[in-house]
């Protein structure tokens, strides 16, 4: 049985050793036992194991039903689901010591949760259940996860961020000069083409495109043109957007998106946000994750596709990440074990899968047409699946969003004042993010100073 109440606010180990750079077996007395269904010498009693999850309505439907339909197999379980909108209200309420036994959490705020020692090690848990590590779920999803030689939580939607676009708007074959080939969702198109798309889109009231002023939104044409996001990505102590192809890549991206005539002006995105905008045929391209695609699916005079992230030098992107984190404060391990388990296995993946908001780690899955359904858009679909081998992760450090949110009025400048000084930008870009990155470096440099 689930009960549901809303705040609304490997083969296994050996080859997930390799993806963690080692490994260290389960500590048994971390991770205390509690009567499990799934052991057999176990005697049955009755357990409540609290969930909690965050999304659009239709995915917390998909997580009650997962929720039920784990009960329904495990009679002595009670799945008590906790729902919120947004990651941060959960992880707000995680951190005032009120943490469900199993969460799902964005993986930018997993970091900050290992290093706070909130959460324990899932990869023994989920070896001794037989999940299959080596060839079930997606590898960038398992590193994305993996810190201190051991997989910290388990991924559970891996999204690629894409290229919608509106097919009125756009016509691909009208792309390049004459010789190139036609780009296409299979081959990509270069950063020229793209942009020349959103020019040629660019008509009266209509924009060509919209691209985020942030960090997430421009690290994959960094990385795209062999540019580095951070000085160190194991132990970063700055950003490094003012040196070398970093700032090739943004001057790039910048000589696009400060176009008024192609993209919209900031005051034109205070009164309709780009997703509105793109659903009423007033802007012909925007960049966005898979959970961008029901929302289209539900305009009826919507027409329109996805293709992969345009490259400067290489096919690269990021993904949109979240996965069920087990608390450590839980008093019910193994039950939480076989509840995670279950939620990542064929069975459970299928149903989040089937609400087109999530692009499922689960391979099987992510393959069948629970996920890609070919009687919906987007036609190119498969694309998200090709997307997931290109992405790169941000740094596993627990203070990236303060990172993110330190630099974002800079990064708004940037796109939209009338006129920059692009190398003051950058590196003032880069000096504010040491400062959270290595304040302790910061504060040693003043005093050398001094």
């Amino acid at each position: 049985m689930a009960r549901r109440r809303g705040t609304r606010t490997l083969v296994g180990a050996t080859l997930l050793c390799a993806l963690v750079a080692g490994c260290t077996t389960a500590d048994p007395e971390r991770n205390s036992p509690d009567p499990s269904p799934s052991d057999p010498s176990t005697p049955t009693e009755a357990v409540t194991v609290s969930l909690g999850v965050y999304g659009p309505k239709a995915l917390l439907d998909a997580y009650e039903d997962l929720a039920e339909q784990f009960s329904d197999e495990n009679p002595s379980v009670t799945v008590d689901l906790r729902t919120h909108d947004e990651p941060e209200s959960l992880l707000a309420e995680i951190e005032e010591g009120d943490s469900p036994d199993i969460f799902l959490m964005a993986q930018r705020h997993v970091p900050g949760l290992v290093e706070e020692e909130r959460v324990q090690p899932v990869d023994g848990l989920l070896e001794a259940r037989q999940v299959d590590f080596g060839d079930g779920y997606q590898r960038g999803g398992l590193t994305a996860f993996a810190a201190d030689a051991a997989l910290q939580c388990m991924p559970h939607d891996v999204s690629p961020v894409v290229v919608y676009y509106n097919k009125d708007l756009v016509d691909l074959a009208r792309l390049g000069t004459e010789g190139d080939e036609v780009p296409s969702a299979l081959d990509g198109w270069t950063w020229e083409m793209f942009a020349q798309a959103a020019r040629q889109a660019a008509r009266g009231p209509v924009h060509g495109v919209h691209i985020d002023p942030s960090l997430e939104a421009l690290a994959p044409f960094i990385w795209s043109a062999g540019g580095e996001l951070v000085d160190d990505v194991q132990a970063p102590t700055t950003l490094t957007l003012s040196s070398g192809e970093s700032r090739d890549a943004l001057e790039q991206v910048l000589a696009l998106v400060r176009d008024p005539r192609v993209t919209p002006t900031l005051e034109a995105l205070e009164e309709r946000d780009a997703v509105e905008r793109f659903v009423r045929g007033e802007l012909a391209m925007i960049l966005g994750s898979r959970a961008l695609t029901p929302v289209l699916r539900a305009e009826d005079d919507l027409d329109f596709d996805v293709m992969p992230l345009p490259r400067i030098s290489r096919l690269r992107t990021i993904a949109d990440m979240n996965g069920y984190c087990i608390s450590s404060d839980t008093e019910h391990v193994e039950t939480a074990a076989d509840l995670l388990a279950f939620a990542v296995s064929s069975e459970g993946a299928a149903i989040t899968a089937r609400t087109g908001h999530v692009v499922p780690s689960n391979l099987d899955v992510a393959h069948s047409s629970d996920f890609d359904d070919a009687t919906q858009e987007p036609e190119s679909s498969f694309i998200f699946n090709e997307g997931v081998r290109r992405a790169q992760s941000l740094p596993f450090v627990g203070t990236w969003p303060e990172v993110s949110a330190s630099v974002e009025p800079d990064l708004v400048e940037m796109f939209y004042a009338p006129v920059i000084e692009l190398d003051t930008l950058l590196e003032r870009i880069d000096t504010r993010s040491g400062e959270v990155l290595a304040p302790e470096s910061e504060s040693d440099a003043e005093t050398e100073s001094e």
